[in-house]
């Protein structure tokens, strides 16, 4: 991608401060990824202008953290945040600095930041600022912290586990003294949200390096700060074959592989979401059919459209490599005879007029949950009389 395709409308807002006396760049996670080609997402400024003189010289300017000098621009339909340089000092929550200075130098600000490679500037003509030699720490795949690694784990805990993140991502290793400090700092991670933390474990389990970066997990001593691995010994974690994609992919591995630890404590411990609570219940589900029976009729029906990936993916990790891919489960599911319970012929109110006299209960449930499965694999055909003529054949218990 060249320069202008990337950075064309961020350039267009450096200009802008530029004209009204300022000096601007594209700073952080953007210059690093431009200059190793991978991906850019968002695009962030640093600037010599107080964030009151930014509001000034934009028609839209949202203030989501000016008081850390931060506000967001948006310009052509994008937003961008845009923070004055500065320095920060104190941490006394292990997250946000007890005082922000504002400084007039983008070299100064770029030494607040967490690694080299995170710690350049580019100005509007490509020009990269680079004091702390990122550009060469890319070329070399290394993961290096700003200055003194000790000073920026106890400002920010969190910069540890985004480490061996960033090592699990780009496939980088972590240099000495930054690998070193991390081991010596690990149990400050306690005292980041847990929240937090599972952001970046969910990021590194996806990372291309995951195998790497479960392997620095251990060397460092962080597995032993998160919820439920630091019940494992480094023999005893297993580690997948593929890598996973999300929090749900990765509980139904780690819950299929291990039964001594149920799923409430997993969602407890690391606060997730109902959500992902109900993805990994259904993703448990279709796993224990598929190597109870391998793909049935009634595995594909009740695994759905969105989840086919996710169950390819953690069945291939944990080493059943003969899973069909996703494509032929894709198909085979089309081939089904109904794809849902309203597709069937034979509905609840069916059932109540041919045992009208029958008490209501979980009878009922269960009796079309029977005609599903029945129809799914093919036992009766799709119709009402066949089916009502299966039903006298297979009726409900004690009626």
């Amino acid at each position: 991608m060249s320069l202008k395709d990337a950075f064309s409308r961020a350039f267009e807002i450096i200009e802008t401060i530029e004209g009204h006396g300022g000096q601007a760049y594209i700073v952080g996670g953007s210059v690093r990824d431009y200059l190793s080609e991978r991906p850019i997402g968002d695009i962030d400024i640093a600037t010599s202008l107080l964030p009151e003189q930014v509001q000034q010289i934009f028609d839209k300017v949202i203030p989501i953290g000016i008081e850390h000098g931060t506000v967001m621009v948006r310009h052509r339909s994008e937003s961008y945040e845009v923070t004055t340089f500065r320095k920060e000092e104190g941490y006394e929550d292990y997250r946000h600095p007890d005082h922000v200075r504002f400084v007039s130098k983008i070299e100064d600000d770029l030494a607040r930041r967490d690694f080299t490679m995170n710690a350049m500037a580019m100005d509007r003509h490509g020009e990269v600022t680079d004091p702390y030699g990122g550009r060469d720490d890319l070329i070399a795949g290394k993961i290096r912290a700003v200055g003194d690694p000790r000073e920026r784990f106890e400002e920010d805990p969190l910069r540890m586990l985004r480490a061996v993140r960033f090592a699990s991502q780009l496939q980088f290793d972590i240099e000495a003294n930054t690998f070193e400090a991390i081991q010596q700092k690990a149990h400050l991670l306690k005292h980041i949200a847990v929240e937090r933390v599972a952001v970046e474990t969910e990021k590194l389990y996806k990372g291309i390096g995951y195998k790497a970066g479960i392997r620095f997990m251990i060397e460092t001593n962080l597995m032993k700060q998160l919820p439920v691995f630091r019940d494992y010994t480094a023999e005893r974690l297993p580690v997948p074959e593929v890598r996973l994609h999300s929090w749900s992919e990765m509980l139904a591995f780690y819950l299929i592989l291990d039964n001594g630890i149920e799923l409430k404590d997993w969602v407890k411990q690391w606060k997730l979401s109902n959500a992902i609570k109900r993805e990994s219940e259904t993703l448990i589900l279709c796993m224990r059919m598929y190597i109870n029976q391998e793909v049935s009729p009634w595995l594909l029906y009740n695994l759905p459209d969105s989840f086919i990936a996710p169950f390819v993916r953690v069945m291939k990790a944990l080493k059943y490599l003969d899973v069909p891919g996703v494509e032929d489960i894709q198909n085979r599911k089309r081939q089904l005879p109904v794809q849902d319970k309203n597709d069937i012929t034979f509905q609840a109110q069916d059932l109540l007029r041919l045992y009208e006299g029958k008490e209501r209960g979980p009878w009922i449930a269960s009796t079309l949950r029977r005609i599903e499965q029945a129809v799914v694999e093919q036992r009766v055909p799709n119709d009402y009389e066949k089916i009502k003529e299966w039903v006298k054949w297979n009726p409900p218990a004690n009626s």
